[in-house]
């Protein structure tokens, strides 16, 4: 019940909080400078010029991509399960907030569904992001020349720059918690509430900022109350997750999401990753450091350190919180720290300097590798054979939502080996039925490997093509179980399923 209940209102409090957000960035349009407009088209421009457009987060960004064309239709928050780009039929909440999703879905309404333009989007928010650095900057006191380099050394640094193509949600949560300190720094209490909440209902950790509007003494006290308004959403949003955190712990491989004992081994990663200079600017860090060092309580700085510091401990505590393994997730804290940084830059010198050490990290040449690359030919393989298909086709896959964003219709795998008198139905009406093996369906003992095994064991399947990448086998099927053989051989194992209720 709750998660029909968050699909509708999760999405409600996002609307309020955008247009918050749109009057407190009203409110600072005087302060808004035409230099910080260099730095945000120079990443732009480069954004479009070398990256190409290709998912970064296989398959998160699908999800997150047909939850925003799903909303198009409906104020409603949801990822199918079975249905079409234009009809959902099975639907179910998702675990990750819908912030970015409903943020995408107003671009939707514009621009149209496509995978295009969430791409462009995604560059365009990134290049705000930038020009937001620039003025979170210069609202702590810096001059025009610290500015433009902590815009520079946000924007630069090359995790950041990969995933500016990304329709993910870290260049989004990252600017939206750029843009709350802004409003922390300037008084402008609509800038930060909004922001920040909308940074929370972006990426539900953080969560952990909003504390900082209650820190800032320049924040009236009904903006800090408004501030946690807008974050009972959310808040019943993690109550929920933590329910069906046994079951999502199960499918990730982890005993436990959060724990003090990921502490140890993340904390060694985490700093082995920040002080190599093959891997993170040491002109930063070592910039950041020597402000810390020289902070005499005036320009924010405290704040802006508040913000490094919980961000670094949330990841910290997370299984997958190694900088190692997860890189993208120091974007959240990269622009704070770009900030601190430029408080140090005080000669041109200096600024040179930190620049420069940006060229090291950028020898290492960030692409696929592994099992990256597996998912990456997954999902080409799959929008090429998604484009082969006829209008009353369905796709019988694990990840469902690369087909319904190429404007196909599907049913997720996962979904069906659990409702099969649903797939049943499906498989009596028009049109062909293929079956989608991806790479996910490798990883033993998983959702995905689980499904791949029930429909192998159970529909009679036809090989199309395969493929091999990186050790990992990507398959397509057609469907051949007629009528007559289903009603013979799969009745008897439907019936004890009828009355399951449907998730939506």
């Amino acid at each position: 019940m709750l998660p029909r209940i968050l699909s509708v209102a999760a999405p409600l409090f996002v609307y309020a909080t955008i247009g918050l957000l749109a009057w407190g960035l009203w409110h600072e349009r005087k302060k808004l400078e035409w230099l910080a407009l260099a730095p945000a088209l120079a990443g732009l421009i480069a954004s479009f010029a070398v990256l190409a457009p290709i998912h970064r987060l296989f398959f998160d960004e699908d999800v997150y991509i047909n939850i925003g064309s799903n909303l198009t239709r409906a104020p409603v928050a949801q990822t199918t399960l079975l249905g079409g780009p234009d009809e959902v039929e099975v639907s179910t909440y998702y675990k990750q907030p819908p912030g970015w999703p409903v943020l995408l879905s107003l671009v939707f309404l514009l621009a149209g569904r496509t995978e295009t333009v969430a791409f462009v989007f995604a560059r365009i928010l990134f290049a705000i992001a930038i020009a937001a650095v620039y003025h979170l900057s210069r609202e702590a006191s810096q001059t025009k020349r610290q500015a433009l380099a902590a815009a520079i050394l946000f924007g630069a640094v090359p995790v950041c720059f990969w995933f500016s193509v990304s329709s993910g949600t870290d260049i989004p949560a990252a600017l939206f918690a750029t843009l709350g300190m802004w409003g922390c720094l300037a008084g402008n209490g609509p800038l930060a509430a909004a922001a920040f909440a909308l940074a929370a209902q972006t990426r539900m950790e953080l969560i952990v900022l909003v504390p900082i509007i209650w820190l800032s003494g320049k924040i009236p006290v009904k903006w800090k109350a408004i501030a946690a308004a807008l974050l009972v959403a959310e808040i019943a949003h993690i109550g929920w997750l933590m329910t069906v955190t046994p079951v999502l712990a199960a499918a990730e491989k982890a005993p436990v999401w959060m724990s003090l004992a990921f502490i140890p081994g993340n904390l060694v990663s985490n700093l082995k990753y920040l002080l190599n200079p093959m891997q993170f600017p040491a002109g930063v860090m070592a910039a950041a450091v020597a402000a810390v060092v020289a902070w005499n309580g005036k320009g924010g700085k405290g704040l802006l350190a508040l913000q490094i510091a919980a961000m670094f401990g949330v990841y910290m505590l997370f299984y997958a919180g190694s900088f190692d393994l997860n890189p993208r997730y120091s974007i959240q804290f990269l622009a704070p720290l770009a900030v601190v940084a430029a408080s140090a830059l005080t000669r041109p010198v200096f600024i040179a300097g930190a620049i420069l050490s940006l060229v090291f990290p950028y020898t290492l040449h960030m692409e696929f590798t592994g099992y990256l690359q597996a998912l990456a030919a997954d999902h080409q393989l799959s929008a090429q054979f998604a484009s082969q298909l006829g209008p009353t086709d369905l796709v019988l896959s694990t990840e469902p939502q690369i087909f319904l964003n190429q404007g196909r219709r599907a049913m997720d795998a996962a979904f069906a080996s659990e409702r099969r008198d649903k797939l049943d139905e499906v498989m009596r009406r028009r049109g062909k039925i293929w079956y989608h093996a991806g790479a996910t369906t490798n990883l033993a003992e998983t959702r995905e490997w689980r499904a791949d095994q029930w429909v192998k064991s159970n529909l009679e399947l036809h090989l199309i093509d395969s493929h091999e990448v990186a050790g990992t086998k990507i398959a397509f099927y057609e469907v051949l179980l007629k009528l007559v053989d289903r009603e013979a051989g799969l009745r008897g194992s439907f019936e004890g399923d009828r009355n399951r209720p449907e998730r939506r």
